[in-house]
Formats: C-alpha cells, sequence, structure tokens
C-alpha cells in the first residue's frame, strides 16, 4: 500500500486533500486521480501533474484542479481513515488522541487551529511540508523571519495585516504549549524538566498539525480575528 506524504500516483487512486497552495479546496476533501498530465519543467525535475475529481461529503464532484507534486500535499484515502481513527501508535514524534485531547480545552484548541490558518493564509512556505513552524517560536522568531524575507519581496498590504496578527499571537502560543506540556508530563507522572518540557512542546505541536490537517477546515479561508 502507498503510504505517506505524497506518493506517486496512478489513475483511479482514492487520496485525501492535506493542502492545496492558493486554491479553495480544504485539507481533508477526497479526490480520484483521473489523469496524469505532463506540464513543462521550467529547470525543476517535476515536469507533471495530476488531474483530479474531487468530491464533496456527498460523492458529488466539485472541481478538478490538478495536483502539483512539488507544490500541494496529499495522503492515500486509506491512510486518511487511520488518521482520523488517531492510529498513532507507531509515529514516535505523535501523540495519541486521549493524551493530546486532555492538553487544551476545546477553545485552546480553536485557537491553534486559527493561528496555523493564519500561517496558511499568510503562504510563506508548504504548510504540507513545513505548517506548524511558527506554533513554538515566539514572536520575535517570526518578525524577523519576515522581515528577511521583505528585503525579497515586500508583502502586500492584505498580507501584512495576517503577519501582524501571527505576531501578536505568537506569544500567546507558546505560552499555551508550554502549560500543555506541563499538563501532558503531570497526567503522565512524569518529571518536569526544561528538556521534558521541551520535547512535549515539539511532539504535542506535531500532533496538533495532524489535527488542524483533518479537523480544522471550518477556519478554511475565514478571517481571523
Amino acid at each position: 500500500m502507498k503510504k505517506g506524504l505524497n506518493p506517486k500516483l496512478d489513475v483511479g487512486d482514492r487520496i485525501v486533500l492535506v493542502h492545496m497552495d492558493g486554491e479553495d479546496i480544504g485539507p481533508g476533501t477526497k479526490g480520484e486521480v483521473i489523469q496524469m498530465e505532463k506540464i513543462p519543467s521550467f529547470g525543476s525535475s517535476v515536469d507533471y501533474q495530476y488531474r483530479v475529481n474531487w468530491f464533496d461529503d456527498e460523492g458529488k464532484i466539485i472541481s478538478t484542479l490538478s495536483l502539483l507534486p512539488d507544490v500541494d500535499g496529499w495522503m492515500m484515502d486509506e491512510e486518511k481513515r487511520e488518521i482520523q481513527e488517531i492510529n498513532f501508535k507507531n509515529l514516535d514524534d505523535l501523540i495519541v488522541k486521549g493524551d493530546f485531547l486532555a492538553c487544551f480545552s476545546k477553545k485552546e484548541l480553536e485557537e491553534v487551529y486559527k493561528f496555523l490558518e493564519l500561517e496558511r493564509q499568510i503562504g510563506s512556505h508548504n504548510m504540507a511540508m513545513e505548517g506548524g513552524k511558527f506554533l513554538l517560536m515566539g514572536p520575535d522568531y517570526i518578525r524577523d523571519f519576515f522581515k528577511l524575507q521583505s528585503y525579497h519581496r515586500n508583502p502586500d498590504e492584505d498580507k501584512q495585516i495576517l503577519i501582524n496578527k501571527l505576531v501578536d499571537r505568537a506569544q500567546g502560543m507558546y505560552d499555551l504549549f508550554v502549560r500543555a506540556s506541563v499538563k501532558y508530563l503531570e497526567n503522565k507522572d512524569k518529571e518536569i524538566t526544561i528538556p521534558a518540557v521541551q520535547k512535549t512542546m515539539g511532539r504535542l505541536a506535531t500532533t496538533a498539525k495532524q489535527f488542524w490537517m483533518f479537523g480544522g477546515d471550518k477556519f478554511l479561508n475565514k478571517e481571523i480575528e
């Protein structure tokens, strides 16, 4: 069985979208590959794309947008069911569903989703590959990151508004993951040390991204206040 993120696809394969750059199709949308199309490589190693029928929850085709292997993200449909069941036992960097949800209130988890949606809307990187990179970075790092990017390309006014919102939320997001990590260690009767908290923060952030991929779609393309 084809596993992992962005496996090679054949016509007829059923997939689940993880990320599509600049489009309205949300994470978790199901699709079926209907054609492999040749495209100009423009110096890239990728000279093809996958034409896909995308379906709504009732199985109706809502789009035939193509997947670009070096930009978009997908997984096989069977793996979506595994993730929805939170079958993470063989993935050391993820925390199982019950333990994860015990660390966050519903409101806190929604704040994480909103933060990740802001990151996605800014569009500075591929969310499938690098999504969640700002969850634990704090405002100074994020501010410097986008300042460095501005030397190559200044963000437009709308994007700068999103960046400012992300920076404003960054310290609160970092503090949220510190509290959640301490709570996780307490729940597991583990010693609370700085290295243990830091490691747990990373695992919680990785798990949060997985939850967002398949549960944060209600915030997709919405304005985040």
